[in-house]
């Protein structure tokens, strides 16, 4: 296993959901952040590849088959890498304001609805043992793989906002930190992304001051 892949599969994956955790990967977006940079875990569209593996969107095979496909593709692959960043930050735009309790930023909406339509052909359905399912095609060239990443983020995203686990989304309730997550807590009362990161230091914080 590379470096690269090592340092990937050290995020964690605590949204609920594979998309958001892919909104996760980016930290000092937020508006009122104290944050002075943004910083992305996300260097190059090698990262993006081991990030969906990472998050078992992809399988092993695939993996190594697309990783090929990054090292021939040269130069193509910053735009790839600049594409998927966008529909990413497109996309946290959307649940972001979700989180916070606003309506659905059109814009965004809009185009979420275009990655639906431009990746449908990513989209097939099957006949197996346990029925009629919807797979996704093979990943074979840069372009498929723009697609399909982009298809399957799409059609989390969508399935979420049409499900009732929507009441469930938020934003971590330390200002500095972007991360969305689903509480899926019996009470509904989670409040951090991660207890033992956010949690912890917002206790830690309390503390300094109450003394």
């Amino acid at each position: 296993m590379s470096i690269g892949q090592l340092k990937i599969n050290a995020i964690r994956l605590v949204g609920g959901v594979s998309v958001l955790d892919y909104l996760n990967s980016c930290d000092g977006r937020r508006p009122g952040s104290s944050l002075t940079e943004v910083v992305d875990k996300l260097s190059n569209l090698e990262d993006i590849v081991h990030w969906f593996r990472h998050a078992g969107l992809i399988e092993p095979d695939e993996h190594q088959r697309l990783l090929e496909v990054v090292g021939e593709s040269s130069w193509h692959t910053v735009t790839a890498f600049k594409g998927l960043i966008a529909v990413r930050e497109s996309l946290y735009r959307l649940f972001l304001g979700l989180a916070l309790g606003r309506a659905a930023d059109v814009s965004a909406l809009e185009t979420l609805n275009a990655m639906l339509v431009e990746t449908a052909a990513q989209r097939t359905l099957v006949s197996t043992p346990m029925g009629v399912l919807w797979r996704w095609r093979g990943l074979e060239t840069l372009d498929d793989m723009v697609a399909g990443f982009t298809g399957r983020l799409a059609v989390q995203a969508a399935g979420l906002l049409t499900s009732p686990d929507l009441a469930r989304l938020k934003v971590c309730a330390t200002p500095d930190c972007d991360w969305l997550f689903l509480d899926t807590s019996k009470n509904g009362r989670r409040r951090w992304c991660q207890m033992n990161v956010c949690g912890a230091k917002e206790k830690a914080k309390r503390a300094v001051g109450a003394v």
